[in-house]
């Protein structure tokens, strides 16, 4: 049985999907396309269920290509049940996607999550009210707290089987609105099948309601590929919806069909026929929230004193900079004292594998560099990566995130960038290739590419890994911070530039900002295994096997032509001959030329064998130049090879530059 989580973004869908699969998991890609979406199996009430969580969109009228998606999927008929996961809080507008939902003609139920907020709100919602307004079965449910998740897929599973078994309904438009749905319903499935469109329909609305047809062609953007059966209703109402223009991408009798029907919806002077059915459905869900919700005095607690201080216009900024830099701090503290003891650990192995093995053998070089491997993963990267998932995860279910994306947008608007591309950026802080992920929702080639470009500017939680095992370890705090700030100013010019190299009219950011609340324990640990589960499962093998690769090479003598090769680039960056091929495995995971780089030395106390000017120039080149090849890949898909290749480009020519001015500004400190 396939049961799909729908609903707005901010919702709760992927907290309800988390409590239920967590990490069982598995993370796709709709077909044709680079939009995700995560799936797992569930055992409820000896029922196996597969659950997709699918992105959050606001209609069946798309505006982006994750939304695109979303929509298709519902379309093409692919489920057995779904759950629309309605924030309780702002029910009023959340329930204009349930109405839509609704008519699609299959089982629905509506799942009110945030139930505790809605309450800290003065909202009482009359639910047997609201269920018998809507036609839909409603659950209720505070999704963080694991409250009425199993009850609502209980309830979904009962849905299903008892044939949706759907009850009337409050109609969601107009009666003369209505008229117009129906005729264009009737007539567009006579048109399908072949049959006479003009004059009276022999077909009764209740018939044609439910019908299942395939209206709309595979060129149309309205699907992405031939719908599967759905109501031939709820297609008319996309049709009626969208975009005029699109009409000439559809087969011509059925866009004449539509174009007639938009004719006859009654619609004031200053309103487009599309609009009619939306702001029609908008009155709907008012007059059904008034009708089933009472406000009473809202009940004021923690986040209210919290958001006047965080959300400030001054005090805001200065959380922000308290939070950055005791966030950092939690990371290099905690990191560098796990670091230092299990890489003690790590070199009495190696001097017992000497005692063991002979050191001048192959059987040594390839266990020496397994160790190597295994030891940069467990000592160096995993210190620094833990305590920053688990942070990370802390702050977004608190609503922290959504809070410094609105506080950075305008400092960015203030720099000269667009706060468009402000939450791909925050992203980039913990990988790159999501952070370039994000940017599909932006309309515009240009805009895409501005805020992929920038969110792979900044540090990923690689190469904070690299900037804090390294920088941070041998130097101190202070130094790493002074990594972060450059990278900061770097991040703030190239926006500015960029700006000025391809100008144009951005629309700019919209967001919502959800309510705070307390992270569970629970939930946390699952997010960060989730994010720690790839490094672990794909990072550690390719770490392990690069340094027994290196191991061999060093063996072999093979290191010796190719740091050869590369000791220009070396020689000009002022760093030892020896560190060029470990810039090449940094191309693959940063976390590599790390472990490279101490393998390369013979030493993991790299400041005994390189000066401080080196590590700091060896820290600026590795954090700005090429991405890692996941990254390269997702920005191929996203912005084309031709504007990757200039990014590269122009993120290569950066770290030379950059290293070359820290090279010359240490030599005189």
């Amino acid at each position: 049985m396939k049961i799909a989580l729908v609903g707005q973004p901010n919702c709760g869908k992927s907290t309800i999907f988390n409590a239920v699969v967590g990490y069982r998991s598995l993370t796709s890609n709709f077909a044709g396309t680079t939009v995700e979406y995560a799936s797992g199996q569930a055992r409820i009430n000896g029922n196996v269920i597969d659950l997709y969580d699918l992105p959050g969109l606001y209609s069946l009228i798309p505006a982006n290509p994750a939304e695109i998606s979303s929509r298709d999927f519902l379309i093409k008929d692919d489920w057995d049940c779904i759950i629309n996961v309605v924030d309780a809080s702002q029910l009023a507008r959340s329930l204009e996607l349930s109405l839509e939902l609704r008519e699609l003609g299959k089982p629905v139920i509506v799942c009110l999550n945030m139930m505790d907020e809605a309450a800290r709100k003065g909202m009482v919602i009359d639910v047997r009210r609201l269920t018998a307004e809507l036609g839909l079965p409603v659950a209720q449910a505070v999704a963080s707290r694991g409250r009425g998740v199993v009850e609502t897929l209980r309830a979904a599973i009962s849905l299903r089987q008892k044939g949706n078994q759907t009850l009337p309904g409050r109609p969601a438009y107009p009666e003369e609105v209505e008229t117009v749905v129906e005729d264009l319903t009737a007539r567009l499935e006579r048109n399908a099948s072949g049959g006479p469109t003009g004059g009276a329909d022999s077909s009764s609305p209740s018939e044609s309601r439910s019908q299942p047809v395939a209206l709309l062609p595979a060129s149309t953007m309205l699907v992405a590929e031939r719908p599967g059966a759905t109501s031939a209703r709820a297609e008319a109402l996309v049709l009626l919806q969208s975009d005029p223009k699109w009409l000439a991408e559809i087969d011509p009798e059925t866009a004449r069909l539509v174009r007639e029907a938009l004719a006859a919806l009654p619609h004031g002077r200053w309103q487009s026929p599309e609009d009619v059915l939306p702001s029609a459905r908008h009155a709907s869900c008012l007059s059904i929230f008034e009708s089933t919700v009472r406000v009473e005095r809202p009940h004021a607690d923690w986040r209210e004193h919290v958001d006047a201080v965080i959300m400030h216009k001054v005090w805001g900024y200065v959380v922000l900079f308290l939070v950055f830099t005791g966030f950092f701090h939690l990371i290099f503290d905690s990191g560098k004292l796990a670091e230092t003891r299990i890489l003690a650990l790590f070199d009495r192995l190696i001097r017992l594998l000497a005692v063991s093995l002979n050191p001048h053998g192959l059987a040594f070089f390839v266990c020496q560099g397994a160790l190597l491997g295994t030891a940069g993963a467990v000592g160096t990267v995993l210190p620094y990566l833990v305590p920053f998932l688990i942070g990370l995860a802390v702050m977004e279910d608190l609503g922290y995130l959504a809070r410094i994306g609105y506080l950075t947008d305008s400092l960015m608007h203030r720099l000269g960038l667009h706060g468009t591309a402000t939450l791909p950026v925050l992203l980039g802080y913990g990988c790159s290739v999501p952070a370039v992920m994000a940017t599909r929702i932006l309309r515009s080639r240009r805009d895409r590419f501005v805020a992929s470009f920038l969110a792979i500017l900044v540090p990923c939680s690689a190469r904070m890994a690299v900037i804090m095992a390294l920088v941070g370890f041998y130097l101190g705090a202070n130094w790493a911070m002074a990594i972060y700030g450059v990278n900061f100013a770097v991040v703030a010019l190239a926006g500015v530039a960029l700006a000025r190299l391809w100008p144009e009219v951005s629309p700019g950011m919209l967001m919502e900002v959800p309510s705070l609340r307390r992270p569970g324990v629970r939930l946390v640990l699952l997010k960060t295994w989730w994010r720690l589960r790839e490094f672990i499962t794909v990072a550690t093998p390719l770490l392990v096997a690069g340094s027994v690769v290196l191991s061999g090479m060093e063996y072999l003598g093979l290191e010796r032509s190719i740091n050869a090769a590369l000791s220009p680039v070396t020689g000009l960056l002022g760093l030892p001959s020896v560190t060029g091929l470990t810039l090449i495995f940094g191309v693959m995971r940063k976390e590599l030329s790390l472990l490279m780089l101490m393998q390369a030395l013979g030493t993991s106390n790299v400041a005994a064998v390189m000066s401080t000017g080196q590590i700091v120039v060896f820290t600026f080149f590795v954090t700005f130049y090429l991405p890692c090849l996941a990254t390269i890949a997702m920005m191929l898909k996203e912005v084309g090879w031709k504007l990757t290749a200039a990014a590269s480009g122009a993120m290569l020519s950066l770290a030379v530059a950059i290293s070359l001015a820290a090279r010359v500004v240490l030599h005189f400190m």
